[in-house]
């Protein structure tokens, strides 16, 4: 049996500095996914001179991989995404940031997940921080705790748990592509915290897993857009009063005050 389609998105915004080592590690994957589409959000940097001069150098990679870069006028890491999952080909859809990097397995191990349970339709995984050093910190899960999950790695109660923390990390994401004829895309108003919007749209519909392993290294630097704390929580509480307006009636049936 042929291996399912997998597309990778990359947003990237004055990435010059990470993107090539970000790439790298999709590159290096064990399950090679059909494409990597980077996301050049409005860059005054380098950025898309880069990405086009590391397409001519590695032909080689293009014979299983495809790496497609795509210009847009700065409007924010959810545009980005959105004109990403807009172009790609793949079944399944993966999200990387532009200084970030995948541990090896990372797409094999989730596509053996999701092949094996074919009821969920989003998988993810630890995160593990490093500095601009390189030094390694605690991953998340032994940090903040793991999600309570069935035998097979069901997240149990996932919306009600997703509510209290978001513990789904982006870049460790795999989900299938039809899910968004259901939840929609990430929402374009939303600057900060898009991807918890669309994680609690997920896990309001479908069945979503998790996987004990480490998938994404975030790397730690004075750019980080995390670092803006305050925006950072106006934009959960946009959400939540967001996710109470639009899906009322759901919530009800889910019995959650």
């Amino acid at each position: 049996m042929s291996n399912p389609l997998v597309s990778v998105i990359i947003p990237a915004y004055n990435a010059e500095k990470f993107i090539i080592e970000s790439v790298d590690s999709v590159f290096a994957q064990t399950y090679r996914p059909i494409e990597i589409i980077v996301i050049d959000d409005g860059s005054t940097d380098g950025t898309a001179g880069i990405i086009k001069y590391y397409k001519t150098k590695k032909i080689n990679h293009n014979e299983q991989t495809d790496l497609i870069y795509i210009y847009q006028e700065n409007s924010g890491p959810s545009k980005a995404r959105n004109t990403g999952i807009n172009a790609a080909r793949g079944e399944f859809i993966a999200f990387l940031d532009a200084d970030d990097l995948w541990t090896k397995t990372k797409l094999e191990t989730q596509m053996n997940y999701m092949r094996a349970n074919p009821e969920i339709s989003l998988v993810f995984g630890d995160m593990m921080v490093f500095n601009e050093q390189g030094t390694l910190v605690d991953s998340a899960f032994r940090k903040y705790g793991y999600p309570e999950c069935d035998k097979k790695g069901k997240v149990l109660n996932a919306f009600e748990s997703l509510l209290i923390r978001n513990y789904v990390s982006t870049g460790t994401v795999l989900l299938r592509r039809d899910c968004f004829k259901i939840t929609g895309y990430f929402d374009e108003n939303i600057k900060h915290a898009e991807d918890y919007d669309l994680w609690l749209r997920v896990t309001l519909n479908f069945e979503v897993g998790c996987i004990s392993e480490v998938f994404r290294l975030k790397r730690i630097h004075n750019f980080n857009l995390a670092k803006e704390e305050e925006d950072f929580y106006k934009s959960n509480i946009y959400i939540l009063r967001k996710i109470r307006k639009d899906y009322s009636s759901m919530i009800i049936d889910r019995k959650i005050d």
